[in-house]
């Protein structure tokens, strides 16, 4: 079953995705038949997920999905995997939407968005973002769409080679630019058409350009926007890609429609749907250029497109949850009503409407349309008072675009109204600073100081007006080092190695050497504007920690117009706040993980008892205290072996306080103590939902220690599945969560215990080999206590005195007579049978004398069993020591204790706490 899901993965590699498709069909229908089985289960939904977003990418075998994400949400019900049944329930409304049944689409939508939203975790939001976005963008909430889509597009930059999905840049893309943020819009399709070239993704690289042609467009950049709409055009007939082509011709339609040519942009529209229906592509749009467009042509005697009509269009979206379409829609319904003469307090519900509409979507562009034909109709009743301030808000709220969309008919209506942009004055620049200061006070907290420094640059670029931006971060200050892009917008590492970025890098380090901030517009300057690769450059060198660490950069290479007030004074004023704030980010980071960790934290730490030293004066244990201590400086692997009860948690607790660690968590994992069904949970955490029963987020031992020392102990009894994983945390210090995708970094030090033989589990295929390697580092094994008499009577003093002084009990000792009894016996229990016997011994003798009571030694049962009338648990005791000793120590499995027993594996742990001897 391998077989198929490893041909699917290497066809991925390869970028053979139909053959990816195909295999991965065929893995998902042989789990098909395997289900009840919880591991084809899970690789079922794996797989199918997995289907959904290849076909999603290339277009192609759309409708074999919703059959498939059926039969896995079946099955992610019958596991309690709510985490798998959110992102099917995305998947599918996703189906639905491209199959046009939006109502089938809004609902699995619904489903799966409060499924996530309970859930609510990085890891499940991350992986749903895209989805997340599509579902707020169909109601035309485009503020709540940026906000998942931002965290798609940033996942997707952060992690080299995975699959670039062209959903979210291009609906993020649509939705900025309805935001009228234009500049935004532009970035994010510049720089995700350029990666998919980079990475030799052609289809998906013409789609994200022919809709970059419509962005330039809506910006009055005629001239750039027809360059990549008819580059895009010629590469969709030369890759075949219906989609592209299909947004290409509109995008040329659009720009006819702009300058007035209705009948060559009517014409094109009508070609580009021809083309679309023949290729089998369901027609369908979310763009307002598209309604007035077709608004227009019927309005000046074309006729209505075929089969898209304006009215049929109009009941269409009144009935869907588009707010922002609906919007639209009431104001050209309330422009055609006013051309046809109806009376204007008819005309006014549906323009307060469309108002009301706009302002809830976020278009400013479409609300200022509506505002101005509200100020056409106070015009033509006479209300010229109105209609001024209705024109003044509508110049307003087209902000830096006022003057290339502000329509030339009502231009008038501004005068002696102050409507010209702010520029130059001490007012204004404070203003843009109060601004600049509430948005970095509006940066919501994140644990992930990764994801605050994201956050933080997509706030200052969106800010600034700029394309793209990256946080660059200088290790020391030589004025050739290289520096790292811990956070960006629109901006790959890629394009920072290109030879196009290399005047930008130099202004980079010209900014941090000097620690000045920077602002150059090469074509203003007359400089020869392909050196820099952009129009407009602002470099802000921040300091953390007391020095300078950086610089935050962005460009712009469409528009350059911004940065108008980033001069002077300003600029100053603007870093200071900058660098509080990423000394803020830095601090607040550390902080907050640090008590995510120790609210959910165990630390394991032995009672300050007689158990808490470790007492010997044999030679072989000084040699290995002594090597303990040499190794505790280390960072290596440590593998400690013995029988139970020898004292190996002893050895890791000292190893961990005699490391550099010793601040850090000291966090134990038993092994045999946990069900095989819960150690991988308990190993790496969980995520809410992952499971039955997972009703929230759980840390993992392995998180916990994150700075200091995991201890697992009875590593042997880690089963294969989990051995598998925990070797790739060891080899790459990264783990993932079950039921997440998210990896996390941690840093360890890794102490294993083993009362096994791991040789012969290796020999015996119980145990990884490639692990038993990894593991066996440094192994120090620690001599059973039979074979250290000396030490067996220093311990029962030692363990005397202590439980002497702890109940109460003065004057009690040891004879010759007992300690030659201590130093004969074999002690099975080693030093854990040995502390047992003088707690039992100090609490039940009575006077002052010392009654030890040994269990019968095997001298003893070689004469007879029954002699000294032993109790019951006695002989029970004996027994199973005999066993555990036969079986290594090894309970569960062929050949273990438990079946040699006849007892179940949880009985044996019951029995051998009941008789005082845990954890053998």
């Amino acid at each position: 079953m391998l077989q198929e899901y490893d041909l699917a993965n290497t066809a991925l590699r390869n970028r053979d995705y139909d053959a990816a498709i195909r295999y991965f069909k065929q893995a998902a229908a042989r789990h098909s038949g395997l289900l009840g089985h919880k591991e084809s289960d899970a690789q079922l939904i794996s797989e199918t997920l997995r289907l959904a977003s290849l076909c999603f990418y290339v277009g192609r075998n759309l409708a074999d999905v919703p059959p498939l994400l059926e039969k896995a949400r079946s099955v992610a019900d019958r596991l309690g995997d709510r985490r798998s049944r959110a992102l099917i329930d995305l998947n599918l409304g996703l189906c639905f939407y491209f199959a046009e049944r939006r109502s089938e689409a809004f609902a699995a939508l619904s489903a799966g968005r409060a499924e996530v939203e309970e859930l609510g975790d990085e890891d499940i939001l991350s992986r749903s973002a895209e989805l997340l976005g599509l579902y707020f963008m169909m109601q035309g909430k485009h503020r709540d769409a940026v906000q998942h889509l931002e965290r798609a597009v940033q996942e997707a930059e952060g992690l080299e080679g995975r699959l670039l999905h062209p959903l979210a840049p291009f609906i993020l893309g649509f939705c900025e630019a309805y935001l009228g943020r234009f500049h935004r819009a532009v970035g994010i399709l510049d720089s995700h058409w350029r990666r998919a070239e980079l990475e030799l993704h052609p289809n998906l690289a013409t789609t994200l350009r022919a809709t970059l042609g419509h962005m330039l467009l809506a910006v009055n950049k005629k001239r750039a926007a027809l360059f990549h709409l008819h580059g895009a055009l010629r590469e969709s007939k030369d890759n075949q890609n219906a989609l592209s082509c299909y947004i290409a011709r509109m995008g040329l339609a659009y720009h006819h429609f702009l300058e007035g040519r209705l009948r060559e942009a009517r014409d094109t529209l009508a070609r580009a749907q021809a083309e679309v229906v023949q290729a089998g592509i369901v027609r369908q749009y979310h763009s307002p250029w598209y309604l007035e467009m077709i608004f227009e042509f019927e309005r000046s005697g074309y006729g209505p497109l075929p089969e898209l009509s304006f009215q049929s269009q109009v009941e269409k979206i009144m009935r869907e949850p588009n707010i922002h379409l609906r919007g639209v829609a009431l104001r050209l319904k309330a422009r055609e009503a006013a051309g046809k003469g109806t009376d204007q307090t008819c005309i006014e519900p549906d323009l307060a409407e469309s108002e009301a509409c706009l302002m809830a979507s976020g278009d400013p562009v479409q609300l200022a349309k509506t505002r101005l034909e509200m100020a056409r109709l106070k015009l033509d009743g006479g209300d010229r008072e109105r209609a001024c301030a209705l024109a003044q808000q509508a110049w307003e709220g087209l902000s830096g675009y006022a003057d290339e969309l502000f329509p030339d008919d009502l231009r008038f209506l501004l005068e002696g109204r102050g409507g010209k942009r702010l520029c130059g004055s001490s007012k204004a620049a404070e203003i843009f600073l109060d601004r600049f200061l509430d948005l970095m006070e509006d940066l919501v907290p994140s644990p992930d100081p990764k994801q605050l420094l994201a956050r933080a640059v997509t706030a200052t670029n969106r800010f600034f007006g700029a394309e793209r931006g990256g946080l660059f971060w200088f290790k020391g200050a030589h004025p050739n080092e290289k520096p790292l892009l811990r956070a960006s917008v629109n901006l790959t590492q890629a394009d920072v190695g290109s030879r196009r970025f290399s005047t930008s890098l130099g202004l980079i380090r010209r900014s941090f050497m000097e620690n000045r901030p920077l602002v150059v517009r090469p074509k203003r300057a007359g400089q020869r504007n392909h050196e820099y690769g952009a129009l407009a450059i602002l470099c802000l060198p921040f300091e953390a920690g007391g020095r300078v660490r950086g610089v935050l950069y962005h460009d712009n290479s469409y528009l350059d117009d911004c940065f108008d007030f980033v001069e002077g004074p300003l600029l100053l004023r603007m870093v200071r706040h900058m660098s509080v704030l990423i000394d803020r980010i830095r601090s607040y980071g550390r902080t907050a993980r640090e008590k995510e960790r120790l609210a959910q934290e165990i630390r394991v730490e032995p009672p300050r008892s007689a158990a808490g030293e470790i007492v010997a004066r044999s030679p072989v244990m000084m040699r290995l205290l002594s090597q303990a201590d040499r190794i505790a400086a280390s960072e290596s692997i440590v593998l400690l072996l013995g029988e139970t009860g020898v004292g190996k948690e002893l050895f890791s607790r000292r190893i961990h306080k005699m490391s550099p660690r010793r601040e850090g968590p000291y966090v134990i994992v038993d092994a045999a103590a946990l069900p095989g069904s819960l150690v991988e949970s308990e190993l790496f955490g969980h995520e809410k939902g992952a499971f039955t029963g997972a009703d929230r987020q759980k840390l993992g031992r392995i998180e916990m220690a994150d700075a200091g020392t995991l201890v697992l102990d009875e590593v042997g009894e880690i089963p294969l599945s989990v051995q598998a994983k925990l070797l790739r945390v060891l080899e790459e210090k990264t783990f993932v969560r079950l039921g997440g995708t998210r990896a996390w970094v941690c840093d360890f030090r890794l102490i294993a215990a083993s009362n096994r033989n791991l040789a012969d589990e290796v020999a015996a295929g119980r145990f990884r080999e490639d692990l038993y390697y990894r593991l066996n580092v440094v192994p120090l094994k620690i001599p059973p206590l039979r074979e250290r008499g000396e030490d067996a009577v220093l311990l029962a003093h030692h363990f005397l005195d202590a439980y002497a002084r702890r109940f109460g009990r003065p004057g009690l000792e040891l004879t010759p007579e007992d300690e030659a009894m201590l130093a004969s016996y074999p002690w099975p229990g080693n030093v854990r049978e040995l502390r047992n016997v003088i707690e039992r011994a100090v609490l039940l003798s009575a006077g002052s004398r010392l009654v030890l009571n040994l269990p019968l030694a095997p001298k003893s049962l070689e004469r007879h069993p029954f002699q000294d009338d032993p109790t019951l648990d006695e002989l029970e005791r004996l027994y199973i020591q005999r066993v555990l000793k036969k079986t290594g120590g090894r309970i569960g499995g062929p050949g273990g204790a438990a079946e040699i027993l006849g007892l179940k594996r949880t009985s044996v742990y019951n029995r051998l706490k009941k008789l005082g001897l845990t954890g053998c």
